[in-house]
């Protein structure tokens, strides 16, 4: 899949205008960017930690919603959206939406994951609640209204 940057002249006809359509409906989401999957996060202090050494605090930064938006289009012209939303709550949970849509043929899916979260430095560790199982450890930082765990980068919701 290439990124929608890189094949500009795939953007004419209906599947170009479905796409404009999507793309200005989620950028009309009130507090709601789309964030790319490069570049550093803009403005703001970083914040890393909220917590001791040796774990289970919860980092007052990271508390909560953020979302990612990732927009791909297809070898076949297909245009795709992966949206993750987190929520961070002050009691340690946590719960994790991905959205995925096919926006030329208007299907979608979401799933949704429950976790128990906690930092230590810049240190996030999220464990899955039943039904799921296992978790992972991440590095995070916020930098004003961008929060980036890992790789990614979400913003802030609003």
């Amino acid at each position: 899949m290439a990124s929608l940057h890189s094949h500009p002249s795939r953007l004419r006809g209906p599947r170009g205008a479905a796409l404009l359509v999507a793309l200005l409906g989620v950028a009309s989401c009130k507090g709601v960017e789309i964030m790319g999957t490069a570049g550093a996060p803009r403005g703001g202090s970083v914040l890393t930690g909220g917590g001791g050494a040796g774990g289970g605090s919860v980092a007052t930064a990271l508390i909560g919603k953020w979302a990612r938006i990732v927009v791909l289009q297809g070898g076949d012209g297909s245009v795709h959206e992966s949206r993750t939303e987190w929520e961070f709550r002050s009691d340690g949970s946590a719960t994790r939406r991905v959205t995925a849509w096919n926006v030329t043929d208007g299907v979608y899916d979401t799933i949704v994951a429950n976790a128990r979260w906690s930092t230590a430095g810049s240190t996030l560790t999220i464990a899955w609640l039943s039904p799921a199982t296992g978790g992972f450890t991440l590095d995070w930082r916020v930098d004003g209204n961008v929060l980036t765990i890992g790789p990614d980068q979400f913003a802030r919701v609003r």
